[in-house]
């Protein structure tokens, strides 16, 4: 497994106490690298619950977040017409336990709030950009002068879930859409529907498509495979992901872009984040 970058500050282990109940709370590990919901269930009847998990890792494999508003600027779900944001108790893990008073598609969004990350080798960087297909971002990197080592990287979560309530039809209130997000992946079609084999899903920015971008899918099947594949997003900012088989689907993305001079503080020693990086994912389950 790679370690793709290195914290320089990390705060520590906090215990919260309310209502007489323990939550913990901790930075995030080094080589934590995907940001995902992960319901249990994507396909359920109409006043069944929607339970999620906010999980953080690599490979489908890591810890969860319980519900914490400091974490998030956006947590909500949209159905229909409707937008509402979803509703917990501090330290609810899992974040989301709802019950659903209609049919429809269910689109479950997260914002997290902005980080910060120093890199203090010059290899977690490279290694990073090279898992994440973004080679391009190291000659920028060379180009504009800056520091092998030492330098930092915002970083934002941008999180999709998709769960189907009640019979699949062909309405309009079945179909993924975008919902606001800076980057959001979005499903043309809809993976819940019988007999599909292959969804083209679009990835946006600012509600534009962004091309030539790295689409990974990760997917665990219900026998217990492990599977990652890889393409590219078109000129159109689409991409064809494969679903044969069952089980739990993660489509995921990042975009890099250089940081505006006026867009962050500097730190104790007067540094600022010279990359930030956006991260969008799209997750549903398959039980067909």
């Amino acid at each position: 497994m790679l370690i793709l970058f290195n914290v320089a500050i990390c705060k520590p282990l906090t215990r919260f106490f309310y209502g007489g109940a323990v939550f913990l709370s901790a930075c995030v590990a080094a080589d934590a690298h995907e940001f995902w919901i992960e319901p249990e269930t994507s396909q359920i009847e109409r006043g069944d619950k929607i339970i999620a998990r906010l999980n953080v890792g690599q490979d489908l494999r890591g810890s969860s977040y319980s519900y914490l508003p400091q974490r998030f600027d956006r947590f909500t779900y949209t159905v229909g017409d409707t937008t509402a944001p979803v509703e917990g108790r501090l330290g609810d893990n899992p974040a989301l336990d709802m019950a659903t008073s209609d049919n429809g598609l269910h689109i479950i969004a997260y914002q997290s709030n902005s980080e910060i990350l120093t890199y203090t080798q010059a290899s977690k960087f490279e290694e990073f950009l090279e898992y994440e297909g973004l080679d391009w971002v190291l000659d920028a990197h060379k180009n504009r002068g800056l520091p092998e080592t030492q330098f930092k990287e915002a970083y934002t979560r941008y999180a999709k879930s998709l769960v189907q309530v009640g019979p699949f039809d062909d309405a309009a209130t079945q179909r993924d859409r975008p919902v606001g997000l800076p980057i959001e992946l979005v499903a043309a079609q809809s993976p819940f529907k019988p007999d599909t084999t292959s969804i083209d899903v679009l990835l946006l920015r600012d509600g534009k498509p962004l091309p030539n971008i790295q689409v990974a899918t990760f997917q665990q099947r219900s026998d217990g495979v492990f599977d990652r594949r890889l393409t590219r997003s078109n000129e159109k900012g689409k991409a064809e992901i494969s679903l044969q088989g069952n089980g739990f689907f993660l489509v995921s993305a990042v975009h890099m872009e250089e940081t505006d001079p006026t867009e962050f503080d500097e730190d104790v020693v007067g540094r600022k984040p010279v990359w930030k990086s956006l991260w969008a994912s799209l997750t549903f389950r398959l039980d067909r």
